[in-house]
């Protein structure tokens, strides 16, 4: 069975890394979890490329960031990440249509002049 990442879901985390988000760049680091149930974690229903945010009461109180594909649910589920289509918006394509033909538009205007 699978679950997606939702607030509230109790999870337990079997990784050996951790992303770390900081305001200009993000690193994953090595880590070491203990055995046993400092493991167990509740999720934020964050979810930010491929990572998940959990709070893990029983480690630290704190919240961490896990590959969301080393996250167990409670009864042994598999956590996958939702992936979203996104539409085409065919607004958008016509505009870049447009500010091609107003950029060529200029440059002839620069060669006559």
């Amino acid at each position: 069975m699978e679950l997606k990442p939702a607030k509230g879901l109790k999870v337990q985390v079997d990784s050996d890394k951790e992303a770390i988000f900081g305001d200009e760049a993000v690193q994953v680091k090595t880590i070491a979890l203990p055995k046993d149930k400092a493991r167990n974690g509740v999720m934020t229903g964050i979810v930010l490329a491929g990572y998940c945010e959990i709070e893990m009461p029983a480690l630290d109180g704190k919240k961490h960031w896990y590959p969301i594909e080393k996250l167990v649910g409670e009864k042994g589920e598999k956590i996958v990440e939702e992936e979203l289509a996104l539409p085409e918006d065919p607004e958008d394509s016509e505009g870049s249509e447009d500010s091609e033909e107003s950029e060529e538009s200029e440059d002839s205007q620069d060669e006559e002049e």
